[in-house]
């Protein structure tokens, strides 16, 4: 699709009504959103996507793990994310508690080149992913703010919404036969529902980030380079932890997202450039981060802020809905779990929704089987990032299931992140009674970790 093509898709709600009936309705157009709505499309089912931003719109959560291209594959966009010339991450570097690890993607069977972990501008990724469910005939409506969904007609759910197009904010009703909410923070159905809990009232993070031109890098070879090199050095993410959290370094391709996860009390009161002078002068302090940033400017204006760090929902499904990507949960995104939550969210809510179309007889069984498989993701993300403090709210022996049913190299790169932070204890022992070490020996995962004395 040549970029013409591109622009006339994305324009072409702008005067077009909305549809006072569809089969699906999707909130938000996200990685989750215009997954499912792809997937969905794919099946020949009608689908309006209400989207309330203007995309491209900013974005956080730019590293992504190899995992994922067996989703693009699926969804037909594998080619179109590779045209576009993302960078092309080894794997990470995680400097923890005074140790410091590298986690290679190729010791765990990722080697084709073409098939790596990428760093991405999220805007630019998240439009390309949204125009290819517009190109397959999901009629996408930008700038559409939607207020509630009515589910007192169990047949016939009513979405409420603002239309914002134009400057104007005509009030509608949208009435369909299942609603996907892919609304992000936003959790409308889960706020809705009142389902919506913070994982632990000892972890009230939140995420604090800006961009800055000109930083160095690390590379898979452990050396800093200039951001010139970037594409004969292959770039890793770099994560640290410092006395109030955790802080990434993702470069990028014109400028470097760096950000830290902390404590919501650590900047109560803040405005937004008190932020700033935090953010940079916790970097100006953090080992190896201030050497990678020396030479980098920070772009004046790029601070962004989002609280809420970890949540989960208690009501993710029904006969008639389905709550996927960051609208059914949130985890502290230690592990980039977050856009393959949403690929594989959105995988099962539109299996379920074809199925159900299909035999509506079954409805409630495909929700109930969809709902246990999302809230196993969800729980082993939270266990994975936030050990005992993750376990509120987890099936512990559905996750032990789902674990022993992951294909090898992911729950092995999964059990290795782990052992690189102090927060691995629970998942370690849910991998021991699942029977993972019996099968694979102690050392799996762990063995394939790298312990670095110091970094160039």
């Amino acid at each position: 699709m040549s970029s013409g093509e591109q622009s006339s898709i994305a324009s072409s709600s702008v005067n077009e009504n909305i549809p006072e009936r569809t089969e699906v309705v999707v909130i938000g157009g996200g990685p989750a959103g215009s997954s499912v709505a792809t997937l969905l499309a794919k099946e020949g089912i009608e689908v309006v996507l209400l989207e309330k931003e203007k995309f491209p719109r900013p974005q956080v959560g730019e590293s992504i793990l190899p995992h994922m291209w067996k989703f693009t594959d699926r969804l037909g966009i594998t080619e179109k994310i590779r045209q576009e010339g993302f960078l092309a991450k080894s794997g990470g570097i995680i400097a923890w508690d005074g140790k410091i690890h590298q986690l290679g993607f190729s010791n765990f069977g990722y080697t084709n080149p073409d098939r790596m972990g990428l760093h991405v501008e999220r805007d630019i990724f998240d439009d390309i992913l949204l125009k290819h469910s517009a190109a397959l005939g999901v009629h996408v409506f930008e700038e559409i703010n939607v207020r509630n969904v009515d589910f007192s007609d169990a047949e016939r759910p009513l979405v409420s919404y603002a239309d914002r197009r134009n400057k104007g904010f005509a009030n509608g009703v949208i009435a369909c036969r299942y609603v996907v909410d892919a609304s992000g923070h936003t959790s409308l159905l889960a706020r809705q529902f009142k389902a919506r809990h913070m994982v632990s009232e000892e972890i009230k993070y939140l995420g604090l980030w800006g961009y800055y031109r000109n930083s160095r890098y690390l590379g898979v070879d452990r050396k800093s380079h200039d951001p010139g090199e970037v594409r004969r050095v292959k770039p890793v993410t770099f994560v640290s932890s410092f006395e109030d959290g955790w802080i990434w370094h993702i470069i990028l391709r014109e400028s470097t997202s760096v950000g830290l996860v902390i404590n919501r009390d650590t900047v109560r009161g803040m405005g937004k450039e008190a932020q700033t002078e935090y953010l940079q002068e916790t970097c100006a302090n953090t080992a190896v981060l201030r050497d990678l940033l020396e030479p980098a400017e920070f772009i004046e204006g790029s601070t962004f802020f989002r609280p809420d760090y970890s949540y989960y929902s208690e009501k993710i499904a029904g006969e008639n809905f389905y709550c996927i990507g960051d609208a059914g949960g949130f985890v502290d995104p230690l592990f980039s779990q977050g856009v393959q939550a949403a690929f594989y969210n959105a995988a099962v809510a539109a299996w379920a929704i074809s199925s159900s179309l299909s035999n509506e007889s079954r409805r409630l069984r495909y929700s109930q089987i969809a709902e246990r498989q999302m809230q196993q993701y969800y729980s082993f993300s939270r266990l994975l990032a936030l050990g005992d403090f993750g376990a509120e709210g987890v099936d512990q022996k559905s996750v032990m299931s789902m674990m022993r049913a992951m294909p090898r190299n992911e729950i092995e790169l999964a059990l290795a992140a782990a052992f690189t932070t102090s927060r691995s204890d629970n998942l370690r022992r849910m991998a021991r009674e699942a029977g993972l070490y019996d099968d694979f020996g102690d050392d799996f995962g762990r063995s394939k970790l790298t312990l670095i004395d110091h970094l160039e």
